[in-house]
């Protein structure tokens, strides 16, 4: 019995080490969305926000005219006068963005910019990662640091590291 009761002991222990805290197993987190009308297309199963269409995700903030968001795979489709801000001295502008809540990306199109201070970067399109902090832009890339212009069809730039890869 003696020998059982410890058995026991040194298993919940074992057992309470290996199972992950429940912080680490909570469900993933969701973007606020917020926007002034919202409307739902039932033929297509998508909601359409008008009017200072807003939506917050971790450090992320981004602004837009018009999104199409599917609620069954966490995509929103915006467009017009696409602002990000990411942190405090990160800015993005661009045509047109799609935020995939699943995953941790973002495609931004049409006349995309980011400033960042001493920094300025022009491309036609960019994907972001945000969880290995890069954006790579596509399409005649335009990238102005400190003064000095670099010319590219591909470039990659790490946000957490300031830096051009």
């Amino acid at each position: 019995m003696q020998h059982s009761r410890h058995f026991l002991l040194m298993f919940l222990s074992l057992l309470f080490l290996l199972i992950p805290p429940a912080v680490a197993i909570s469900a993933p987190q969701k973007p606020t969305v917020s926007a002034d009308t919202t409307t739902f297309d039932e033929n297509t199963g998508r909601y359409h926000l008008t009017g200072h269409v807003t939506v917050i995700f971790d450090n992320r903030i981004t602004q837009m005219d018009d999104a199409q968001v599917s609620a069954t795979e966490l995509e929103i489709w915006g467009q017009g006068n696409v602002q990000m801000h990411v942190g405090d001295d990160i800015y993005f502008t661009a045509d047109a963005v799609c935020l995939e809540g699943f995953t941790p990306a973002a495609v931004l199109f049409g006349r995309v910019a980011l400033q960042h201070p001493g920094l300025i970067i022009r491309a036609e399109s960019a994907s972001c990662n945000w969880n290995e902090h890069t954006v790579t832009f596509y399409g005649h890339v335009v990238c102005i640091e400190k003064g000095k212009e670099t010319v590219a069809e591909t470039l990659t730039y790490d946000m957490e590291e300031n830096r051009i890869k």
